[in-house]
């Protein structure tokens, strides 16, 4: 098994509660011995941004991300096509501020066209560095399970309670009927463990 610390990780999510439904377990693990950093490019439509941001804090100190570590944009989004240019420029400057190693985006499959712009201006701009495209299975036709990514019960309890704490989103169906924790014990089962997440290799640099 490869050890993951000691790492510099930047996960990105297209709109704010993409990472942790995609790999909320997984970014709770890493925190343990890991520099993680969060990209949070839009915030949801139609909801009061203060009561949203509430709960986006309450949900990064549920999986332990460091307030000084997390970097908020504010991109309309239902449309990230048109931001596509300056958004591809915030990702060559974290490429070259931060010199990460490993980088989590929404996987090539991604149906949400913001969700596909991500992965595209990503793959540009950070190109020397391990890509994982991580699994929303409401947004993807198809799934390449290249990466797990062993996690445990606490982490999978963490990413559950933290996309609990978006209270605002709970009619969305993926939030309901712990639609994720089944997920991660499929996944788990998958490789003779109790829980893991899945992600979509993109680019592996060793």
């Amino acid at each position: 098994m490869l050890s993951l610390s000691g790492l510099k990780v930047i996960a990105i999510a297209p709109h704010i509660d993409d990472v942790e439904l995609g790999a909320g377990a997984t970014i709770h693990h890493l925190n343990n011995d890991n520099q993680v950093y969060y990209v949070g490019l839009s915030l949801p439509p139609l909801i009061d941004s203060h009561t949203f941001m509430e709960e986006f804090q309450e949900s990064s100190r549920i999986l332990g991300l460091d307030k000084d570590r997390i970097i908020l944009r504010n991109f309309n989004p239902r449309n990230l096509f048109d931001a596509r240019g300056d958004i591809l420029q915030l990702f060559f400057d974290l490429s070259k501020d931060l010199k990460p190693d490993l980088v989590l985006i929404p996987n090539s499959q991604d149906i949400h066209q913001s969700h596909e712009v991500v992965f595209a201006e990503a793959r540009r701009a950070f190109k020397y560095t391990t890509i994982l495209g991580y699994e929303l299975p409401w947004n993807s036709l198809d799934f390449s399970m290249d990466v797990f990514i062993t996690v445990d019960r606490e982490d999978v309890e963490a990413k559950v309670a933290a996309i609990n704490a978006y209270r605002t989103q709970k009619s969305r169906i993926f939030f309901a009927n712990d639609i994720v924790g089944d997920l991660a014990r499929v996944r788990g089962k998958q490789i003779g463990r109790e829980y893991a997440e899945c992600f979509e290799l993109t680019r592996l640099i060793v």
